[in-house]
């Protein structure tokens, strides 16, 4: 459950950045040992995924005080 009476976007938009390193770690761990198909997969649902944490972080970024 989401703490709303201490907010830190700084610490958050940390966070994000730490995501996207550990993304870019597990993309360079996994592609050299999955098959091509996964490996796909895998780029369609990063893509996705990094859309949706670039909204988020979009937003805190306008929505900070």
């Amino acid at each position: 459950m989401i703490d709303a009476s201490n907010q830190n976007y700084s610490e958050t938009l940390s966070q994000i950045s730490e995501l996207y390193d550990l993304v870019d770690e597990f993309e360079k761990k996994f592609y050299s040992q999955l098959p091509q198909g996964i490996s796909n997969e895998i780029t369609s649902t990063k893509e996705a995924f990094l859309n949706w944490i670039e909204e988020a972080e979009f937003t805190l970024q306008n929505y900070k005080i």
